[in-house]
């Protein structure tokens, strides 16, 4: 039986959203460190609230999560 995967919603500050930007053009959009993981764990953020990384089939690097859970924590 395949696990099944919770989608978390997320309501991001004003200040959070435009870190998540920041980070977002240097893990996704083609940055320096994207990956096609990265991107989407961003963009689901940005795009549509959502905390994505458990549901698509590419998954963020450590070095991405990190930076946006701490966004994420208030840090």
């Amino acid at each position: 039986m395949a696990a099944t995967h919770q989608v978390g919603e997320v309501r991001l500050t004003d200040y959070q959203r435009e870190r998540l930007e920041r980070l977002w053009f240097i893990y996704g959009n083609h940055g320096p460190k994207t990956t096609p993981g990265n991107h989407t764990f961003i963009q689901g953020f940005l795009e549509h609230g959502q905390d994505l990384r458990d549901l698509h089939g590419w998954q963020p690097t450590a070095e991405c999560v990190a930076p946006v859970d701490a966004v994420l924590c208030g840090a």
